[in-house]
Parts: C-alpha cells; sequence; structure tokens
C-alpha cells in the first residue's frame, strides 16, 4: 500500500516523539477508550453482544498501541482496517442472533460490492477514502437491521450516523489542514479532537448494543 498524502497512524494530527510515546494525548483518550468499552463489556447481557465489544476493545487497544508506537511501513494501518472488518462481521452477528433475521440476497451483494470497493480503494487510494468504505458498510448494516429495532435503539441510530459523518469529516479536515495548522501551534494535539468524538460514538454504540 502506497502512503497517498495521508497514512494512519502518521499523518495523524499529533506531533510524534522522537522517544518514549510518540503521540501521548492520543494514546491517553484510546486507552479511556478502553476502560469505557471494557466496562460494558462486564455488563453485556449475552454471547453476541461480549462477543462485539470484545472485538472493539481489540480495535481500541491497537488503536491505541499504533500512536504509542508507529511501525515503519503499511502494518499499522493494514491491521487496524482487517479490525474493522472483524467489527463489522460481529455487528452483523449481533444483529442476527438479536433479531432472527439473516440478510437477503440482495443486501449480501451489496455488502460484497462494498467490500470489493473497499478493498480496491485500500491498495489505490489513501485512508480517507477506505475509512468511507468501511463506514459505508457498518451504515449499511444499520439501516438494513433499522426496521427490526427497538425504539430506542432506533433513536440512537441517527447520533451513531451523525457521529460517523463527523469524523469523516474531521478526517478530511485534517488530512488538508494539518501541516498548516502545525505550522502555527506545532505543539498542539490537533487529533485529540478526533479521538474525542471517536470516545463519544464508541460510548453510544457500547450504550446501545451492549444489552442485546
Amino acid at each position: 500500500m502506497e502512503n497517498k498524502n495521508y497514512t494512519f497512524p502518521f499523518d495523524t494530527c499529533e506531533k510524534p516523539n522522537k522517544n518514549g510515546i510518540a503521540q501521548p494525548y492520543s494514546v491517553f483518550l484510546n486507552l479511556l477508550i478502553c476502560t469505557m468499552i471494557a466496562t460494558f463489556l462486564q455488563k453485556a447481557k449475552s454471547v453476541q453482544s461480549k462477543i462485539l465489544l470484545i472485538t472493539i476493545l481489540i480495535f481500541e487497544l491497537f488503536h491505541a498501541y499504533s500512536h504509542y508506537k508507529h511501525v515503519s511501513g503499511s502494518i499499522q494501518i493494514n491491521i487496524t482496517h482487517l479490525l474493522a472488518y472483524f467489527m463489522n462481521f460481529a455487528f452483523l452477528f449481533l444483529f442476527y442472533k438479536s433479531t432472527n433475521h439473516f440478510p437477503n440476497d440482495c443486501f449480501l451483494l451489496w455488502l460484497l460490492f462494498l467490500v470489493f470497493l473497499d478493498l480496491y480503494l485500500v491498495y489505490n487510494y489513501s485512508f480517507i477514502y477506505y475509512l468511507i468504505s468501511m463506514s459505508l458498510i457498518y451504515i449499511s448494516l444499520l439501516c438494513y437491521y433499522y426496521s427490526y429495532f427497538s425504539e430506542e435503539i432506533k433513536n440512537k441510530i441517527y447520533y451513531i450516523i451523525f457521529m460517523i459523518i463527523l469524523i469523516i469529516l474531521l478526517f478530511i479536515n485534517e488530512k488538508k489542514n494539518c501541516k498548516k495548522n502545525l505550522e502555527k501551534y506545532p505543539d498542539f494535539p490537533f487529533h485529540v479532537v478526533i479521538e474525542f468524538n471517536g470516545l463519544i460514538l464508541f460510548y453510544i454504540i457500547c450504550d446501545t448494543f451492549y444489552k442485546l
């Protein structure tokens, strides 16, 4: 995978330290998210909800490690992206078990198309593009199962989708303006704005689905 203008975690907008923790502010927020997820995991009601929370926790632990230590090459973003697939599979399993409804053939073909699109973007474009394609897979799952959820969950789905779109827009802004911002304020960890919104997103997700 080529570095095409923006690659996680090297181009996230927190100036990395050469020694010790590379991006300490991002690490701190991600460890805070991990603690929150672990708390919901202890309260999870079913095997499938526990599997989901475990996959999210593993994703966030590796996310935190990626900000802790930068490894040259594309290994970190590739593993992070693979873990995002495991999360989406866990969401599908949770939704199937809690609704007793397996996706129809048309929706499965749509998911297959999104997977191929995502793989194409991974090998040809920068992180921003396959962040969008991976998010589309998750949003598609939410939309497909929307009618099977309770009114409480339906209301929270709007907030989840809003937060996903907001985070994508913040990443786009980071890609375009990071260099300029760091020239003005070289020691300010701008990336924590995204991480803080990630904390909000994962809180809503965990609070919505841990009871299923």
